[in-house]
């Protein structure tokens, strides 16, 4: 009787999850080819909440001779695992983080498809799901992505009409049991995002692949935190899907203390550095592209702000997983170095993020993959350290590890797993941050 329930939630599941998607919400813009393909790719490689596995806490497990549990690995260890079933049920897809300045708890903003999962991980062998903010106007969507400014929390959805939720994280304080939370405020003045970014040091929230701004580049002035007040719209390619800004620190002195925008632009195929310090004239400082490109996806600085290390989505399903490297240390001209053509497997490469001399990167169905920056002037990046959430496979394909984030204190890494759950492992070793 149970496996005949289990094959009609399965079966209903998979029509569900089609139906809301409406336009396919993916890592891509969603009036693509490419696309559409990728939604069709998610359909079909669905896994049902029932199916995401058993919970891991109490003890951290080692990796040891390739293996952590069932999982390959190499030099980092698992210290527990919260299945899907126990965060809220749903997909997943992007997450954050957050710690409380008064009690220093730290907490993951797991992005789900039908809502934002709040789990406390201070001990990270124990982590603690405790609550659920559901989606607006009761929407599903595959992607959904989250950041932070102060204590509050950011949320939008791509492909359905969500808006911007507003959320303060204060109210997670002292939580004990789980709770079904409400928002703060409500931003309607979008319908659909696909990534969001802010920088904590000017206060404005930049939103990609909207439907505002031509899907371009969307600004907020959002110091007012329950506030989202239109500063400006970089609108010039036919698509912004990510930007990584900041106050430049770099090499290039000229440009110290201005607001310095890495805009990465999908299918537009060129990775750009903007000046958006004066909102109302934002300017193209440096607009280039590797050899090939498809879908110039996401990318992240080494930590001297020498290069930066981009992936393409697209071009990876073709030909491995290689990783690109531009030099960046003058902004305006900026110019492509090369690939790492280290073989890693066919596995798709998607957000990256460094901390010191290492590359944390999230790669589909190779997991968590871990790079050694030091070599990046010449465009090799060796593989020192992984995880992979997808022991069946390091095919193509858009399963699994969607994000990465490695941030959390005493070198503990969140792993996401689309649909699976929330892992979180320390690198060891020669994977460590050094």
């Amino acid at each position: 009787m149970l496996r005949g329930v289990r094959r009609t939630t399965l079966a209903v599941s998979a029509l569900l999850l089609l139906a809301v998607a409406g336009g396919p919400a993916t890592a891509h813009d969603p009036g693509t080819p490419e696309g559409r393909a990728e939604q069709a790719e998610l359909l079909r490689t669905y896994e049902p909440t029932w199916r995401s596995g058993e919970r891991l806490a109490g003890a951290p497990l080692t990796c040891v001779d390739g293996k952590v549990d069932k999982y390959p690995c190499k030099n980092v260890d698992l210290l527990s695992f919260l299945p899907q079933s126990e965060l809220g049920g749903g997909g997943s897809s992007s997450m954050w983080y957050w710690t409380d300045a008064r009690d220093s708890n730290e907490y993951i903003l797991y992005c789900r498809s039908n809502g934002m999962s709040f789990v406390n991980v201070t001990d990270p062998v124990n982590p603690r799901y405790v609550g659920n903010l559901p989606a607006a106007n009761g929407t599903n969507s595959s992607w959904c992505d989250v950041r932070t400014y102060q204590n509050y929390a950011y949320i939008g959805k791509d492909s359905v009409s969500h808006g911007i939720q507003i959320f303060d994280l204060n109210r997670l304080r002292g939580v004990t049991t789980t709770q079904t939370f409400t928002p703060d405020a409500h931003f309607t003045g979008l319908t659909n995002s696909h990534t969001l970014w802010i920088n904590q040091s000017t206060g404005f929230l930049y939103v990609s692949g909207a439907n505002t701004c031509r899907k371009g580049l969307t600004i907020y002035d959002i110091k007012t935190p329950l506030t989202l007040k239109h500063a400006a719209c970089y609108d010039r390619e036919v698509y912004s899907h990510e930007s990584i800004v900041v106050n430049y620190a770099g090499p290039d002195t000229r440009f110290t203390g201005r607001e310095i925008a890495f805009n990465y632009t999908g299918q537009g195929k060129r990775f750009q550095i903007l000046d958006v310090t004066d909102k109302s004239n934002i300017k193209v400082l440096s607009s280039v592209a590797h050899p090939g490109a498809s879908f110039i996806h996401q990318g992240f600085a080494t930590t001297d702000y020498k290069h930066m290390i981009v992936n393409d989505e697209t071009i990876s399903t073709r030909g491995g997983s290689p990783d690109f490297v531009y030099n960046i240390e003058r902004l305006d001209a900026a110019r492509y170095v090369g690939k790492d053509v280290a073989t890693r497997g066919t596995f798709v490469n998607h957000n990256g993020y460094t901390v010191g001399n290492r590359h944390f990167q999230a790669s589909y169905r190779g997991g968590l993959r871990i790079l050694d920056t030091t070599s990046a002037a010449s465009a090799r990046l060796p593989e020192v350290g992984y995880f992979d959430t997808d022991p069946a496979s390091n095919a193509k394909g858009y399963s699994a590890t969607w994000m990465v984030l490695p941030y959390l204190k005493d070198g503990v890494v969140a792993v996401q797993s689309i649909g699976v759950g929330l892992y979180l492992v320390r690198p060891t070793g020669a994977a460590a941050v050094r």
